[in-house]
């Protein structure tokens, strides 16, 4: 019964996002002299971020003559999700859970990062730590990014709490990146950290002699991975030129893939629909654990 109310409530949110902000314009020509801002949630601190995916942005321009985009950075989660809640970009690259917001305020699903391998969580520690099982991290401080991160803070805090981990009576430091929680966890600052597959594989590549100090533990299962979303007032034969540039990028044989650091190269088509899956997460880590505040009404 829940998962079919559920059901309900996702199409009609669907129905909802196709007509909020005026309702969406399926025809039409970019307007003379605009710039789209293209804002990836901030994963990486600004300056990383703008590095990250200026360029995306430019290889677009190259693909669409004539179009001009923007990279936006945003300070943390919370000033991200303002920008969505406020419509203040075109086109975003937010994760699950902002891509389920974002529906809410007029934007759509137009792609996604791939593969969802890579959108698993999982805890980090110190070899020396000699962590065995969930229990062992009872009562000690743990460290994530942000509360709401879906697959670096909530995927290993649901993980831990079915395998036997009371979550809620340990103390939890928020440092702001998968980056610093993995940091936390190396200098002893934090017991253990929760952090993502492509974080840890990307840390341990740039310093391989801290990660010998380290191991992973308890990774858990994939969810959808971060979604590419336009505003309805995009045009939408551009929506669909940048989606289809998108996913096509990792298989341009004349782009240097060397330059995207982070493994933001990869997409591919997807929909409203592919987001379902993330809409029953919210619902089970809300009845397991208890949303974040800010997060509390979008999973009904």
């Amino acid at each position: 019964m829940d998962k079919l109310f559920l059901t309900a409530a996702w199409l009609m949110l669907i129905a909802c996002s196709n007509a909020a902000g005026g309702g969406y314009r399926p025809s039409g020509t970019p307007a003379a002299g605009t710039t789209y801002i293209f804002a990836p949630h901030p994963y990486l601190n600004p300056q990383d971020l703008y590095s990250a995916y200026e360029p995306v942005v430019r290889y677009l321009e190259r693909k669409i003559p004539g179009i001009r985009f923007s990279v936006e950075t945003s300070r943390d989660y919370a000033d991200y999700e303002a920008k969505i809640a406020a419509r203040k970009f075109h086109f975003g690259l937010p994760n699950p859970y902002q891509t389920v917001f974002s529906l809410e305020h007029g934007y759509r699903v137009i792609a996604k990062m791939t593969p969802d391998e890579n959108f698993r969580g999982m805890m980090v520690a110190r070899k020396d730590n000699k962590l065995s099982n969930p229990p062992d991290l009872s009562g000690k401080t743990l460290c994530f990014s942000s509360p709401t991160a879906v697959a670096a803070t909530m995927l290993p805090l649901l993980h831990l709490h079915e395998l036997g981990l009371k979550v809620k009576d340990n103390p939890v430091k928020y440092v702001g990146s998968p980056i610093s929680a993995i940091m936390n966890a190396y200098t002893g600052d934090a017991l253990a950290c929760g952090t993502t597959v492509r974080f840890w594989r990307n840390w341990s590549r740039d310093n391989p002699d801290k990660a010998v100090e380290m191991e992973t533990l308890w990774m858990t299962d994939a969810l959808p991975h971060n979604g590419v979303v336009a505003r309805n007032d995009v045009p939408a034969e551009l929506a669909k030129q940048v989606a289809t540039v998108l996913a096509g990028m990792d298989k341009d044989k004349e782009l240097d893939q060397r330059q995207f650091k982070f493994e933001q190269a990869h997409f591919e088509p997807a929909s409203n629909d592919t987001y379902l899956p993330m809409s029953l997460f919210l619902r089970r880590y809300d009845e397991a654990i208890g949303l974040p505040p800010q997060m509390k009404f979008r999973s009904r």
